[in-house]
């Protein structure tokens, strides 16, 4: 029980960093390359 607390509150961490490292990654392949999206 004490592990799916565990994975619950790391779970949003995880997720919200990905989803910023992605987002800033797709800012910047849209800045060096603006016709490519």
């Amino acid at each position: 029980m004490r592990d799916i607390k565990t994975y619950l509150s790391v779970a949003p961490v995880l997720s919200t960093l990905w989803f910023g490292a992605l987002a800033g990654l797709l800012i910047e392949i849209n800045r060096l390359f603006p016709d490519a999206l």
